[in-house]
């Protein structure tokens, strides 16, 4: 996820097509808030100094400094280059290379979804790793299906829909599974109580953290603390829910989120 404090529509536009194709761009001030007093961001985007911004609320999200002088200074080598290449394209391009080189490299939700695919036999395809990678990054504000199927352009009907006809779990058992995901990488963390792990992932209580584990994924938070156990957790989803038949399902929801065309 990248959070862009970002209101040059024209840079807005570059930042857009310049984050992976599988992770948020959070524009809103108030959704960007959000994300990183609660999220998991890897990068904060902007165009003013850090201390002016509400990007210092979280110190250890990198920043990225981007200004209108900054993509002049690319157009100018794009003019000067052998081969003239589209210009949104090229500074998108120019972007993503400092986006990349600022950000905090491989995040526990990229090593997250590579472990996943190593349980599962086979890597995740790219819908599967777009709803993964934004609950994970974001599970409070991911908590139910509004978010997600505002991101997909749909109506949780429409949402819920998607996946029956591929014969697939409803999403929500899915977005359960993953914001579960991020509570046993918060208590992997000796000094994060059960009660702190509720609070900073949405739940109303230890009790609802507890009650809502047991119920979905039969582990305590105390078993998922240990490496063994958050073995076992990403082990017992991919063996129930991604199998062959379930990646190849997912492969049917190529278009589930819109692509950003430049």
């Amino acid at each position: 996820m990248i959070v862009a404090l970002v209101s040059d529509p024209y840079l807005r536009t570059l930042v857009e097509h310049a984050v992976r194709p599988d992770e948020d761009v959070v524009f809103d001030a108030a959704l960007a808030s959000s994300a990183l007093e609660w999220g998991f961001p890897r990068l904060v985007v902007q165009e003013q100094a850090p201390s002016q911004s509400i990007s210092a609320v979280r110190s250890h999200v990198p920043v990225l400094l981007l200004d209108r002088d900054m993509v002049r200074g690319w157009e100018m080598d794009r003019r000067g280059g052998d081969v003239l290449a589209p210009r949104v394209e090229y500074l998108s391009a120019r972007v993503r290379g400092l986006i990349d080189e600022r950000g905090n490299g491989v995040s526990w939700v990229d090593k997250t979804l590579a472990d996943l695919g190593k349980a599962a036999g086979a890597p995740l395809v790219g819908p599967l790793r777009a709803f993964a990678r934004r609950v994970l990054e974001f599970p409070t504000h991911y908590y139910d299906l509004h978010a997600m199927a505002q991101t997909c352009h749909l109506s949780r009907g429409a949402l819920k829909a998607r996946f029956r006809r591929g014969g697939l779990e409803s999403p929500y058992t899915y977005l359960r599974w993953f914001r579960m995901m991020a509570v046993a990488y918060l208590l992997a963390d000796r000094e994060v109580t059960v009660a702190q792990a509720a609070h900073r992932l949405g739940f109303t209580s230890d009790g609802d953290l507890c009650r809502s584990m047991v119920s979905l994924t039969g582990f305590t938070p105390t078993e998922v603390r240990t490496v063994r156990g958050w073995n076992r957790l990403l082990i017992a989803f991919a063996w129930t829910y991604l199998t062959g038949p379930s990646l190849d399902a997912w492969k049917g929801l190529d278009e589930l989120f819109p692509e950003r065309a430049a």
